[in-house]
């Protein structure tokens, strides 16, 4: 028989236990607090996202190509504040030659001067156009030019290649076939060829083409000799991917061949295909600019960096700066789209080391 416990023995056990309970207590809600969040999931465009925001060249780019996009979406709202037009005359800031009156091709910021305006780039040799409207409109038709030629490109480019790669058999020998047969026209002597004939047919009894109709007729050339990279692309990746667990399983279920080509298989090849068209812009940009120095591509009175810097030439040495600015322009632009599409590229990429 045991003996009972001395007197106050249990009162001091229980404080002792409560007292290590409120120790553990603390330490687990220390511990809680200390302990890490959730790791949250990521898509791969997340994560796209993210490397393309630590790349300071792509940051770069991004700003420059946003200032040419935003001058050239608000290029209307520019000409009303700036007081001035790209194609109005001020003959009585030139000389008897025809150069402008001043420095630095007629630079002047201030409005005493006789068009009562300033002119930030000066104006342009023989007629006295603000260079800087010229510019600022300019940038709006290489960009409209480019983007949409590109985009049209690349729309019939993927068709063509997913159609090509995902049927296979003689439709992929005829497409093939189809895309080295095009590749093989060169596409400058094209458009130098194809360019004013069309044109000649739009023109009126004057001789006249409308500037939207030039332009279209330029898209639609650009367009129609710009797919075949893409096309070809295309087919190679869908080759691979039409073999995927993905697609076996939309055939089992039923699916048709339209479903499974644009519902299935593009939503995987976004990425290449944001590569492509980000490369392609700049070399769009070029060939408009090309066209237009050449003197087949927009006309006056429609501004366009090409045909500037065609029109500067006369003039390098006594109003340099009238070659400068346009030149400067697309050099900025191209290499922004370039070092935007290299960054692109590396950022979908997860094995690159940048």
């Amino acid at each position: 028989m045991s003996e009972p416990n001395p007197r106050g023995t249990e009162p001091a056990d229980s404080a002792a236990d409560s007292a290590a309970v409120g120790v553990l207590d603390v330490a687990a809600s220390e511990e809680g607090a200390k302990a890490p969040k959730a790791i949250e999931g990521r898509s791969p465009g997340q994560l796209a996202w993210m490397r393309l925001r630590r790349d300071r060249t792509a940051r770069g780019s991004i700003w420059v190509l946003g200032f040419f996009i935003v001058i050239a979406i608000l290029a209307p709202l520019i000409e009303k504040v700036y007081g001035l037009g790209p194609t109005v005359n001020s003959p009585d800031l030139l000389d008897r030659s025809g150069l402008p009156l001043g420095y630095f091709g007629g630079i002047d910021f201030t409005t005493n001067n006789a068009s009562n305006h300033i002119h930030i780039l000066g104006v342009m040799p023989g007629t006295g156009w603000d260079i800087f409207m010229q510019f600022v409109y300019g940038a709006r038709t290489s960009l409209i030019v480019a983007a949409l030629a590109t985009l049209l490109s690349v729309v019939i480019g993927v068709v063509i290649g997913i159609v090509a790669g995902y049927l296979g058999g003689w439709i992929d020998q005829a497409l093939t076939w189809f895309i080295d047969y095009m590749l093989a026209f060169p596409f400058v002597l094209m458009a130098i060829a194809i360019i004013p004939i069309v044109n000649t047919y739009l023109a009126d009894s004057s001789g006249y083409v409308p500037p939207a109709e030039r332009m279209a007729t330029i898209i639609v050339v650009f367009s129609l000799f710009g797919w075949m990279s893409t096309a070809r692309l295309v087919r190679g990746q869908v080759i691979s991917l039409r073999e995927r667990e993905y697609v076996d399983a939309a055939r089992a279920a039923g699916a048709g061949r339209g479903h499974i080509m644009f519902k299935q298989i593009l939503p995987n090849l976004w990425a290449p295909i944001l590569v492509t068209f980000s490369l392609s812009l700049p070399a769009t940009v070029t060939a408009e600019a090309a066209l237009s120095f050449l003197g087949i591509g927009v006309q006056q009175p429609t501004p366009d960096w090409g045909r500037m810097i065609n029109d500067s030439l006369s003039y390098m040495q006594t109003d340099w700066m009238y070659l400068v600015i346009p030149g400067f322009s697309i050099w900025a632009l191209v290499l922004a789209f370039n070092l935007f599409g290299d960054a692109t590229r590396d950022a979908l990429d997860p094995k690159s080391s940048r």
